[in-house]
């Protein structure tokens, strides 16, 4: 097996423009009746969102051997809970573990900062998701059973306009 194309660093401002070229790139991965034309580019992370989790040592990018961007993932603390904010990968680097690797570098972060689970709100249908997410341990929460501070984000979601029944809470128990 070859030596991964890309590696995994903390991402700094210089990355700030890539990330947000990585989002666009995702959005358009995702079926219509998931992400709607309206929200499409609506909701991507702010520079002050970014300058925050580099501040908080929570961003990190997937860079090619020449630097550029690949994918990112961005996180923020919810308690004792690292949760994930957003991961994205552009779409003609998928499958090639990169995701995986992101997932993997939070959870080490994670598990450092004696971090008791990572928590996440995804979609339930593509198969990027929720299925993805649960061969990666992540088992998804009922929603009457959402913890208070990974509801909030799942209810802001909902009101930014993004179908209940297509979301979904889940976590990581890093404490096994």
């Amino acid at each position: 097996m070859s030596a991964p194309r890309y590696r995994i660093a903390r991402a700094g401002p210089e990355h700030f423009d890539a990330i947000r070229a990585v989002e666009r790139a995702a959005e358009e991965a995702f079926p219509i009746a998931e992400l709607p034309h309206a929200l499409r580019g609506a909701m991507l992370t702010s520079d002050e969102q970014l300058a925050e989790a580099l501040r908080e040592d929570l961003l990190w990018c997937a860079l090619d051997a020449g630097g550029a961007a690949l994918g990112f993932a961005i996180a923020l603390w919810l308690g004792r809970d690292l949760h994930l904010d957003e991961i994205d990968v552009l779409p003609a680097h998928q499958q090639r573990g990169i995701g995986r690797a992101l997932i993997d570098t939070v959870r080490a972060h994670a598990k450092a900062h004696g971090a008791e689970r990572i928590t996440l709100t995804t979609f339930r249908a593509p198969p990027w998701n929720q299925p993805w997410y649960a061969r990666l341990g992540f088992v998804a929460f009922e929603e009457p059973g959402i913890p208070a501070p990974l509801r909030e984000i799942y209810e802001e979601e909902i009101a930014h306009g993004l179908a209940r029944e297509r979301r979904v809470a889940m976590a990581l128990d890093l404490r096994r």
